[in-house]
Parts: C-alpha cells; sequence; structure tokens
C-alpha cells in the first residue's frame, strides 16, 4: 500500500481475497506503510483527519479511517509495527517490510 503525504495520493496495490478479510500479516516490499482492515488490532489509535487514500491496483481508492500502532508478541520478544493505517475495505494486513526493519532493527 502506498499513502501519500500532503494531501497528495499515491499509487497503490491491495490485494483482494474472495473469502473476506484475512487476518495473517503479510510482509510487502513495495509497501510505504502498514495496512490493516481490523481497527481491534490496533493497540494505539487516533482518527485519522487526512484526505488521502489507499489505492488498489486496479486504481479505486480506500479511506483510512485510523491511524495506529500494533505489537505482534513473538516467542523471542515483541515485534512493533508503527503508524499502522486503518482502512476498512483492505483485505489483507500488509507490513511495510522497510518500516518493520527500521523499527525493530531486524530484517526479512
Amino acid at each position: 500500500e502506498r499513502y501519500g503525504s500532503n494531501n497528495t495520493e499515491s499509487a497503490a496495490s491491495a490485494a483482494t481475497h474472495s473469502y473476506g478479510v484475512d487476518t495473517n500479516w503479510y510482509a510487502d516490499t513495495a509497501a510505504t506503510n502498514h495496512v490493516t482492515s481490523e481497527l481491534d488490532k490496533l493497540t494505539v489509535q487516533s482518527k485519522y483527519k487526512g484526505t488521502d487514500q489507499i489505492h488498489t491496483a486496479s486504481g479505486a481508492g480506500m479511506d483510512i479511517q485510523n491511524i495506529g500502532h500494533v505489537v505482534i508478541e513473538s516467542p523471542i520478544k515483541s515485534l512493533y509495527l508503527k503508524n499502522v493505517l486503518h482502512v476498512p475495505q483492505a483485505t489483507k494486513n500488509l507490513v511495510s517490510v522497510y518500516h518493520f526493519s527500521l523499527n525493530n532493527n531486524a530484517s526479512l
């Protein structure tokens, strides 16, 4: 997914799943931000007040409703996803590989 700043729209791709929302997280090397449709995954959240959208590969726009953080517990340590975009129409939870690596001092 791509998220534009300064009220600009950026191109993006979003996977579509014919069976509804997929609750797994998927690493995406092209994603500029983390994206989820599941508001309850966000541990800290605030209402998004901008006009930017996430765009699917077909060009369809999806509104961003909230921004928040997610903590994923693992047997070794907690992993953090900061500034996750809550997009109710998204059908996959996407992890930006760049931001994940940066925020967790890790690589995928």
